[in-house]
């Protein structure tokens, strides 16, 4: 195969990056905000993650609010549970993996959302980790659906 064929599928128009990348840029420095004027620790790495799948995959099931909402709300839950026992790297492990079984098992997987339940074991967070994690994706997912309605994408694909 030459380096012009290719499986990939085709870049998106200008405008299409464009709205996706300012949507992607809005969520997240809200996020900032709230973690500025809050205290609280509302802007992780796994939410920038979460952001790049609604506005970059709108229509795959990884992206969808119950994936997304429900997946970091169950892996912040399974993180600081599991951190409840301590704050070894060997739990934080315990806890990514964990948390894909839980997020599987209710429905909902949402691939950053394991590394959330890695923070919830690795930083000592506590139980307002998990509030703000479900608070978090909801800003995303807001903002989401009005980022892919400006791009024309049906998003989301469903809600629950």
């Amino acid at each position: 195969m030459s380096l012009t064929q290719t499986k990939a599928p085709p870049r998106p128009a200008g405008s299409v990056i464009l709205v996706a990348t300012a949507s992607s840029v809005t969520a997240l420095l809200s996020l900032a905000l709230l973690t500025a004027t809050s205290g609280y620790e509302w802007l992780i790495p796994p939410m920038a993650a979460s952001m790049a799948l609604i506005m970059g995959a709108p229509k795959l099931p990884l992206s969808q609010p119950r994936n997304v909402i429900g997946g970091q709300t169950v892996s912040a839950t399974v993180g600081v549970a599991v951190g409840a026992l301590g704050d070894s790297l060997w739990l934080a492990a315990l806890a990514g993996g964990l948390a894909l079984g839980a997020m599987m098992l209710l429905r909902m997987p949402h691939s950053p959302a394991a590394a959330t339940a890695v923070i919830g074991v690795a930083v000592p967070v506590g139980w307002s980790f998990v509030l703000l994690a479900f608070l978090a994706a909801a800003v995303l997912v807001l903002i989401g659906v009005l980022g892919n309605r400006l791009n024309g994408a049906t998003y989301p694909e469903y809600v629950w």
